[in-house]
């Protein structure tokens, strides 16, 4: 039965940690009011985004929501026209709608992985309650599992503070293998203009800061809900 408890515990421990990650990665990617008011803020070159692309700054609204949802549905198309600059055209070219087929994929994947976690978490989470599972065991299993991943993600994060432009390099490498259409070009790529390097600073800061704080407040809910039990 320890055995059993002690399985269960750590694939608890993980799953909450990795349907964390998944959930705030999301949550932040899609928060479309964080891009407004990041796009409210950045400059290229001394313009801000809008002016820079050659747009207004609805229609930078209008296309932000339209690429993000784009993300979302498998069969959505990423063809648009959009006046830029003064002449009607498409927004996207090959090689940037080429690079979205290759995040949408990754983002559809992350979601179906996420729910995946999340019944596992559920299902072992229910069968510990059932076997009578020591709240304070768990707890244990779950402190040695979040000191692991704070050491890990203490790196990462210290890897994005020293040299941010290496950490999105490698992750690029990383997820986008055998293809490099994610090297786009700020002066003519409106997809990366859109999002420029910046705005993936402060996004990737804020999935960290969440993150972090999700799973340490996790740990702080099962320790008291362990002292309870102990005093009980």
């Amino acid at each position: 039965m320890l055995k059993t408890k002690r399985l269960l515990s750590y694939i608890i421990s993980i799953t909450f940690i990795l349907v964390a990650l998944l959930g705030v990665v999301h949550f932040c990617s899609f928060d479309k009011s964080f891009y407004e008011s990041e796009h409210s803020k950045l400059m290229l070159y001394g313009k801000h985004i809008n002016e820079h692309i050659g747009i207004t700054n609805e229609d930078l609204t209008e296309l932000t929501s339209f690429t993000l949802d784009y993300l979302n549905d498998p069969d959505a198309s990423l063809d648009k026209k959009l006046v830029i600059k003064g002449e009607l055209r498409e927004v996207f070219n090959d090689d940037e709608k080429a690079h979205m087929v290759d995040v949408r994929t990754l983002n559809l994947n992350s979601i179906y992985l996420g729910i995946a976690s999340a019944l596992i978490f559920v299902i072992c989470l229910i069968v510990y309650i059932c076997i009578k599972g020591d709240s304070y065991y768990l707890f244990s299993i779950y402190k040695k599992t979040l000191f692991y991943a704070l050491i890990v993600f203490a790196f990462i994060g210290l890897w994005i503070l020293i040299d941010f432009d290496s950490f999105w390099t490698t992750f690029h490498h990383i997820f986008f293998v055998g293809n490099d259409l994610w090297l786009l070009n700020l002066h003519t790529d409106v997809l990366i203009m859109i999002v420029p390097p910046e705005f993936f600073d402060h996004l990737v800061t804020k999935i960290v800061i969440i993150f972090l704080i999700t799973i340490i407040l996790f740990g702080v809910i099962l320790y008291l809900f362990s002292r309870k039990k102990i005093k009980e």
